[in-house]
């Protein structure tokens, strides 16, 4: 049965991707289908080497509810995000990453939130990432907590709804993995009704990640960054 209260953008940020590119943006599209009767997938292409700026075009040229921006190069995840909250026209902004780490139907669980809420986030139900990730993980939002005064459970869970008003309204600056943890920190200050849901989130099986070894230095760097630009942290 479709959800026709709101209509939905979907952004989808794509680098390096094309084993996984065609198969996902298909799951996507047939999901959007089959519950919405307003829908759009936007495509945010940062810069690929390996085919998949191409690939994006011609799903676009197939699938008339998908548009794709190039942004040239690779600026950063949270450019890449930037750039598709700007373009979004639908009532709400649903980020989805091409390796699907979670269930699509979570976003079916979020909607009937919206009428008091203007954000769902998720936390994890379970996890089974490595031992490795798993504490980078823990320790990035302990850090991220800290140093921005955060009360969420998850800083960084993949799976975020947002009311595009309030998104598109948020004075955001962040080129990096750092734009969840300035999201966040702009909403918290605001005191905009967020609610958190659990998601079932899995691990990348196929393709390659593009986060690099040196990210997590990069990501502590961006938040005392946040915190600088933006003030001190909340409740203080």
């Amino acid at each position: 049965m479709k959800t026709t209260e709101y209509s939905i953008s979907a952004i989808v940020p794509v680098f390096n991707e094309v084993d996984l590119l065609e198969s996902s943006i298909g799951q996507i599209s047939a999901f959007l289908e089959n519950h919405f009767d307003d829908y759009e997938i936007l495509i945010i292409e940062s810069g690929s080497t390996d085919g998949s700026t191409e690939l994006c075009d011609r799903l676009a040229a197939v699938l008339p509810r998908i548009t794709v921006f190039h942004e040239g190069k690779r600026a950063g995840f949270g450019s890449a995000l930037r750039l598709g909250y700007e373009h979004a026209k639908k009532d709400l902004i649903w980020l989805v990453v091409v390796d699907l780490p979670f269930p699509l139907t979570a976003v079916l669980v979020a909607l009937p939130l919206f009428p008091e809420h203007d954000c769902v986030f998720s936390y994890r139900s379970s996890d089974d990432r490595g031992l490795g990730k798993r504490v980078r993980s823990y320790l990035y939002n302990v850090l991220a907590k800290a140093i921005l005064g955060l009360k969420v459970k998850h800083v960084n869970s993949a799976f975020r709804v947002f009311k595009r008003e309030v998104i598109q309204g948020l004075p955001l600056t962040s080129n990096s993995w750092t734009l969840d943890a300035e999201v966040l920190f702009e909403i918290t200050r605001r005191r905009i009704p967020y609610a958190e849901i659990p998601v079932e989130l899995n691990d990348r099986a196929r393709g390659k990640t593009s986060i690099s070894i040196l990210d997590p230095i990069s990501m502590l760097n961006g938040l005392f960054l946040i915190r600088r630009k933006k003030g001190k942290r909340l409740g203080q």
